[in-house]
């Protein structure tokens, strides 16, 4: 099989990623201050720092936006429905999890039809837990307009859609494995290839009913609820999440082991070119994350 019918095979299921409307993408972002954050070091084999390289390009998930703090130059990142700031990376936990895959796989010189087996286990695995993640999840709830889901377990309710954040999670940990599937049969073209028909069309199976899993291990209002009658069946036993603001609040203050400190930052140089971007557009920056110091009480 060829690299294209290969890559073709495997990614039939889903659309790339640049295609999902909306999203924002890193411009300021430094691949060295990247690695860092993910505690990868830049002597790692070649393959797994190219799976850095394209994480590091990839969009920001929905509602997520790159920030800068004119004052400091230091980079952060907003979510603009939940109106939160952070310092770390959206996806930090995700490609810290698929590099060590990718570390792991690389160290074990694995055979390219037991690579394409052991990427169709972690894929497995992380949709079963976002699966029964989704699962304490009440929605959508509330008006067409203004929909939102609640959390049966922790109480909060929210207007993010957690099926969307978990679909483009999985969307990225398929977009990286599969492009290191796919470069390491490139690398072994002039060997012999074994047959992986039954795994890549698995692989290609469970992408493509990826979005319909999700949606349906989402907890139906009506379902929860067992008297139909009840007013409260309409959604009213669930709160709303607080009304969005047109202008952007105060970030909370970092809390447990959140990065306490920038961890990226731009050069003089292009904190003032930004700078003169931002003034001659006229659109104000979220504002940062709150520097270190003691936590609340």
């Amino acid at each position: 099989m060829s690299s294209d019918e290969l890559n073709s095979a495997v990614c039939g299921g889903l659309a790339p990623l640049f295609e999902w409307r909306g999203l924002k993408h890193p411009k300021h972002l430094d691949f060295q201050q990247f690695l860092e954050s993910l505690c990868v070091s830049p002597l790692v084999p070649q393959e797994v720092l190219e799976v850095a390289r394209k994480a590091h390009g990839l969009p920001y998930p929905p509602h997520w936006s790159e920030e800068v703090d004119a004052a400091s130059g230091a980079l952060y990142f907003f979510h603009d429905l939940r109106e939160e700031s952070s310092w770390q990376h959206p996806l930090t936990d995700t490609f810290r999890e698929v590099l060590q895959q990718v570390c792991s796989c690389s160290e074990e010189k694995l055979r390219l039809d037991r690579l394409a087996a052991r990427i169709e286990e972690v894929l497995t695995e992380i949709q079963a837990r976002a699966a029964a993640d989704l699962q304490q999840w009440i929605g959508p709830l509330g008006e067409a307009s203004e929909q939102y889901f609640y959390n049966s377990v922790t109480g909060c309710s929210t207007w993010e859609d957690p099926c969307e954040r978990w679909r483009y999670d999985i969307h990225v940990r398929y977009d990286l494995l599969v492009g290191f599937l796919v470069s390491q049969e490139r690398s072994a073209a002039r060997e012999a290839v074994p047959d992986m028909t039954h795994t890549l069309t698995s692989l290609a199976s469970s992408m493509s009913s990826v979005q319909s899993i999700l949606a349906n291990s989402l907890t139906n209002p009506s379902a929860h609820c067992a008297d139909p009658d009840d007013p409260e069946a309409s959604g009213a036993r669930w709160a709303r999440p607080r009304h969005r603001r047109s202008c952007l609040p105060l970030p909370p203050k970092a809390t447990g082991a959140a990065p306490r400190r920038a961890l990226f930052s731009m050069p003089p140089h292009q904190q003032q070119y930004a700078s003169q971007v931002r003034e001659s557009t006229g659109r104000p920056p979220p504002p940062p994350p709150p520097p270190p110091g003691p936590p609340s009480r």
